[in-house]
């Protein structure tokens, strides 16, 4: 059974979570729907044997993180399923609400339809944690369909992969078995380690700082209930307006992700800035999650399932730079601090976690200045509504992908992948202050509409 490998060994103890929507055909029923759910099921955990386990963690104490292991985890061996049904259909609105709405957080409560809680709550070791749970939510005309993967075993594009896998086998067609192959490769050795001679980074973006006497917070901070989690939704004629504007006499590539996540920045800096919330000098950061199969040289085999990610750190000095500069000027930046996640970079983390004892200190979110940072992670690149065609029990191609709404995490944003239409959303966890002034920010409505 496939372990968790060297980034799985970093303390997550949470699940990445995510939500497909189908409209589900008059003459379906939830029954035989299910049926053709658990088919697909026990043929993806048949394929990959480590996704019927659970994570555990040996060894833990005061000066030891432990080490997670996947190990099995009997409710979901010897042909058991790993779909949950649920009748929601007094729980949540109808399919046709939520998708007039555009799937909005409000409508897509994760203490119903998903099985397990996501980022904004750590788990300790007396729960079971298997490693895959898929729940199926029967509402008025659709499926509400959730995967929930535990986070040291999968990150979300091996999420993503293990997804499209699945449609596969709704679709009754054969696995690609390099992709299968790749799916249960030893995650342990995924990364070469630094050889001898080799100079380490310092990864100070990723230390927690040492603690000592904390200033008390802005008022704007407290409490956390003052925190929601809202989408907006970016038209496509939209996005491409922004990237045009974030690649204007820019002579570097900038992608989509890169013009949104600048734009995003760039604007709630300002409403922060306007707000009396930031001070226009000082330090502002961007941190984006970055795949990092790609950046490996050689890259990683596609359909690598393991936890494989890397921290871009934008740091600019003067907030008000963010805030008056070019859409292209911060799209660059962001770009630049992408391009400094390479192969040594990678290895040189992978080397820092394999040879600490106590990986609690090292966190991605660990430089983070609540309510003045931006923490972002894409999942665009998933492409699952445009491209994923489930079959014909679930009619194809879903509706739309999102992630539900769970625990509070300020400052935490995603960006989904598009959904039928190539419209595009982002999901943020902002305090009230940065969710109005966005909203009365006249460059920010211009390009983003209000979901909720």
């Amino acid at each position: 059974m496939r372990q968790p490998g060297i980034f799985g060994q970093l303390c997550w103890d949470t699940y990445t979570i995510v939500v497909l929507g189908f409209r589900t055909a008059a003459d379906s029923t939830p029954e035989t729907v299910t049926k053709a759910l658990d088919r697909a099921a026990l043929r993806l955990l048949d394929a990959y044997p480590f996704l019927t386990g659970q994570v555990i963690n040996e060894g833990r104490s005061s000066t030891s993180s432990g080490t997670y292991k996947i190990v099995p985890y009997p409710p979901h061996s010897d042909g058991k399923s790993p779909v949950r049904p649920r009748d929601c259909t007094q729980l949540c609105p109808s399919y046709d609400e939520i998708l007039r709405a555009h799937a909005p957080f409000s409508m897509l409560d994760g203490s119903v339809i998903c099985p397990m809680r996501g980022f904004g709550y750590v788990y300790d070791q007396t729960v079971q944690q298997p490693v895959l749970i898929i729940q199926a939510n029967f509402v008025r005309g659709g499926l509400l369909l959730c995967f929930a993967s535990m986070h040291n075993a999968l990150d979300m594009n091996g999420q993503g992969v293990m997804i499209r896998q699945f449609a596969t086998a709704m679709r009754g067609e054969d696995f690609d078995p390099q992709l299968v192959a790749a799916g249960n490769q030893d995650a342990d050795s995924i990364v070469p380690l630094l050889k001898e001679g080799e100079k380490a980074l310092t990864h100070d973006e990723m230390r927690v700082p040492i603690a000592g006497p904390a200033p008390p917070p802005p008022p704007q901070e407290q409490p956390t209930q003052a925190a929601s989690w809202i989408y907006w939704r970016f038209p496509q004629d939209k996005v491409a307006e922004l990237k045009k504007l974030a690649t204007s006499g820019s002579t570097k590539p900038v992608s989509t992700n890169d013009a949104i996540t600048a734009f995003y920045t760039q604007r709630l800096t300002a409403v922060r800035i306007a707000g009396g919330r930031v001070s226009r000098d000082e330090s502002i950061r961007c941190l984006r999650a970055v795949d990092a199969r790609a950046k490996l040289n050689p890259p990683v085999p596609k359909g690598y399932l393991g936890h494989l990610v890397g921290l871009a750190y934008t740091e600019w000095p003067v907030a008000g730079t963010v805030a008056e500069s070019p859409l292209s000027t911060v799209a660059s930046d962001i770009r630049q601090s992408l391009q400094k996640v390479d192969d040594h970079y990678i290895r040189s983390l992978a080397t820092l976690v394999t040879h600490a004892q106590d990986k609690r200190p090292f966190s991605y979110g660990a430089r983070k200045q609540l309510a003045k940072d931006i923490f972002i992670s894409s999942w665009a690149q998933l492409d699952l509504a445009q491209t994923c065609d489930f079959g014909p029990v679930l009619g194809g191609k879903p509706d739309f992908v999102r992630r539900a709404k769970m625990d509070l995490l300020p400052d935490l944003a995603y960006m989904m992948p598009k959904d039928k239409q190539g419209d595009m959303a982002l999901g943020a966890c902002l305090f009230k202050a940065d969710i109005d002034g966005l909203e009365s920010d006249e460059v920010w409505t211009r390009y983003a509409r209000y979901v909720g």
